[in-house]
């Protein structure tokens, strides 16, 4: 194994963002100057959820914010660069649909304005859940279609290009439920899918790995399952062995184990594994691989839940397995331990040969930062040195995460200017008076008053961060410089 010590100089950090709403990220991307885009879901502009593209520095400090979008739903699952023009968004959206969602490619510039959002309509109800950029700056998308309105789903793949225009749809299915989850550019032509599979004879669910060229032509696939019980594969990476994938066996409706094991690029199978739980029960999903060259090793995000920690809702590991069979190596780890929901979006290198996660987490622990109504996004930056532990526990302020202008989208209020360093104004039509309420980013009440507008808060006295302004039910972040 190679291992690659550093003398420090690498950042590492874990930092939570979060608006008024319920906030998932679902991908990250490094850029070349070291900092990060964030993509996902989110609540905290509009009351249904929309897609957001966030920008942060090499630190974690916010930078911009865009949401995407219209009257209903939409999610960004993956993020992509086109160099010197902009970005790419894929996800999905029910906003332009008669029912369910139609897969979505967003352009943006590379200040994330909105350039053009496509949408691409079919009778029965479709879920993105992973994209890769091909060679020629065009897209491939998989997830799911119901065969029928109310029936099992197929897999679905869809490749698109730059102009986020149809090149070919293709479905393929059994008379189960069939999923692609991951999908893996593993040559300029070539693309490993992996998901769930029913098999015909005995209706259980498989794991499944496909490779297929870039005309969608199929040439090779192979079912995984190792033991009883239904298995998934979640997410695929590329390793000097082949091609890894991990997910999980079902052992019953509370209980999973690991699953994870190697194919070569021939389509043969090198090994599959699912650890039993021994004497703990411990309910383990593998959500998410990436491998790291530098460290010759596999960074995992892992779903975990024990039998000292039922009834609570779900926790995360985050550290290494091996590149050959994924088994977990025992290094140091990073645990994100909330009392809520915790879960991990993706994984990806990043230049100084360590790897940032992503995800959400819905209650911080001792029951700080409710303030956002919802859950928040997580950012855990881990540098090169093998060690992948960094102390998320102590960490209970939340950075903006909804981009801050004088006029709020979907209201008549304003609120300026943001940031603030001496007098905030806020002014709305009529002369009706209003209530005001004003929050520190941990939850505590400093101002409560019902005032007429326009009316002025002095901000002098207040601690540089991030202030929550409250009126008839709208939340509106502050930052106080």
């Amino acid at each position: 194994m190679a291992w690659v010590w550093s003398a420090g100089a690498q950042n590492r950090f874990y930092k939570l963002y979060s608006g008024s709403g319920f906030d998932k990220a679902e991908d990250v991307l490094a850029l070349p100057d070291s900092s990060y885009l964030v993509a996902g879901s989110s609540g905290s502009w509009e009351e249904n959820a929309q897609g957001f593209l966030m920008k942060i520095d090499q630190f974690g400090t916010y930078q911009w914010s865009q949401a995407y979008g219209a009257q209903e739903t939409e999610e960004i699952k993956r993020v992509f660069h086109r160099p010197g023009m902009g970005y790419y968004l894929a996800g999905m959206s029910s906003s332009w649909t008669t029912g369910g969602y139609d897969p979505m490619l967003v352009f943006t510039d590379l200040n994330g304005t909105q350039q053009w959002i496509k949408t691409y309509p079919h009778p029965s109800w479709e879920r993105i859940h992973d994209g890769v950029q091909t060679v020629d700056t065009g897209f491939v998308l998989v997830g799911e279609r119901l065969a029928t309105i109310g029936g099992s789903a197929d897999v679905l793949l869809l490749r698109l290009d730059k102009n986020g225009d149809t090149l070919w749809t293709k479905t393929i299915g059994s008379s189960g439920h069939d999923c692609a989850r991951s999908i893996l550019r593993i040559q300029d032509t070539l693309f490993a899918v992996g998901g769930e599979w029913t098999l015909q004879d005995s209706l259980v669910q498989k794991g499944f790995v496909c490779l297929f060229n870039e005309q969608g032509q199929m040439l090779w696939f192979d079912t995984l399952g190792v033991a009883a019980g239904d298995h998934a594969v979640l997410d695929l990476t590329q390793t000097p062995f082949g091609i890894q994938f991990a997910g999980y066996r079902t052992v019953s409706a509370a209980n999973h184990d690991k699953f994870s094991g190697m194919i070569a690029l021939d389509g043969s199978i090198t090994a599959q594994n699912a650890p039993l739980d021994g004497a703990m029960i411990s309910d383990d999903i593998i959500q998410q691989i990436a491998y790291i060259q530098t460290l010759d090793a596999c960074a995992q995000g892992i779903q975990v839940q024990n039998q000292g920690t039922y009834p609570e809702p779900y926790d995360l590991n985050i550290g290494y397995g091996d590149a050959l069979f994924g088994y977990w190596l025992g290094w140091p780890v990073t645990a994100i331990l909330n009392q809520g929901y915790d879960h991990c979006g993706n994984i990806k290198p990043t230049l100084d040969g360590g790897f940032i996660a992503v995800g959400m987490n819905s209650v911080i622990i001792d029951g700080q930062n409710q303030l956002n109504g919802g859950s928040n996004i997580f950012v855990l930056k881990v540098n090169g040195d093998g060690s992948a532990y960094v102390q998320t526990d102590t960490v209970f302020t939340t950075n903006q995460l909804v981009g801050l202008k004088p006029a709020f989208e979907g209201s008549k209020v304003l609120v300026f200017p943001n940031p603030v360093s001496a007098d905030l104004t806020i002014v709305w039509p009529g002369n009706e008076a209003k209530a005001i309420e004003l929050y520190n980013a941990q939850g505590a009440l400093l101002l409560k008053e019902t005032v007429a507008a326009p009316y002025g808060i002095p901000m002098t006295t207040f601690a540089s961060g991030l202030y929550l302004l409250k009126l008839e039910g709208q939340s509106y972040p502050i930052i106080k410089h």
